[in-house]
């Protein structure tokens, strides 16, 4: 999937487009401020899969250190 980089004023004329093609084409955005990359806009869908695959890289983690108590937990990541 490429990631276009728009600039913030682009992002805010044209915020209904840029929902549109996120949506239904799984478009992402980068928007710069002053050429710094300040969010990024992708769909939900995108999203809740980023965010279910985070959860699950913690309970691995959280699984790994129940097996060590004895390990500080800093060491196990």
């Amino acid at each position: 999937m490429t990631v276009d980089t728009i600039s913030a004023v682009e992002a805010r004329t044209h915020f209904g487009e840029i929902m549109r093609r996120s949506y239904k084409d799984g478009a992402r955005f980068v928007v710069e401020k002053s050429g710094i990359p300040m969010v990024v806009i992708l769909n939900a869908q995108d999203y809740a899969r980023l965010a279910d695959s985070r959860e699950e890289r913690f309970r691995v983690l959280d699984s790994i250190r129940a097996k060590l108590p004895d390990l500080p937990a800093d060491d196990v990541a």
